[in-house]
């Protein structure tokens, strides 16, 4: 019995199927990365836009000098709770980076700062509100910015 070309035969056996767990291993951490990476896009982009249509809402309480005082403020107090901002935060926050979940709650508190502002009774135009919607703008910028690097990551 020729021993050489059982062992040849039984050593490319054994290369082969490790070539494929290898090939099949790498190609499902790429998928699973993949997911991974679409989840916290989805969410990033949930958060981000439950952020805007907030912001919308306290700047539009902060246009409507018109309105009595005790409106404007329940419309500025709605908007954080119509968009589901502290819910979308919460997600985030179990999901993302500790950076981004770090930023994500500055631009969260920016965002409540704002709303103070407009509840206090100041409107658009006057400098507490400038000031503290540049504060939100700010901090949403440095979010988007450290959500950018979280999602180019491999």
């Amino acid at each position: 019995m020729d021993w050489t070309a059982l062992i040849a035969t039984l050593v490319g056996a054994v290369i082969g199927v490790g070539s494929t767990l290898t090939t099949d291993r790498v190609r499902w951490r790429r998928d699973t990365g993949e997911r991974d990476r679409e989840t916290l896009r989805t969410v990033y982009a949930q958060f981000l836009e439950a952020l805007t249509g907030a912001r919308d809402a306290i700047s539009d309480a902060s246009r409507s000098g018109h309105l009595p005082a005790d409106e404007r403020v329940e419309l500025a107090r709605a908007g954080i709770l119509a968009n589901g901002v502290h819910a979308k935060q919460y997600q985030l926050e179990l999901l993302a980076t500790p950076e981004v979940a770090r930023f994500a709650t500055d631009a969260a508190y920016q965002l409540l700062l704002y709303r103070d502002a407009v509840v206090a009774g100041h409107l658009r135009d006057d400098p507490e509100c400038t000031e503290a919607r540049r504060a939100f703008r700010e901090a949403r910028q440095k979010l988007m910015a450290a959500m950018r690097s979280a999602l180019t990551r491999p």
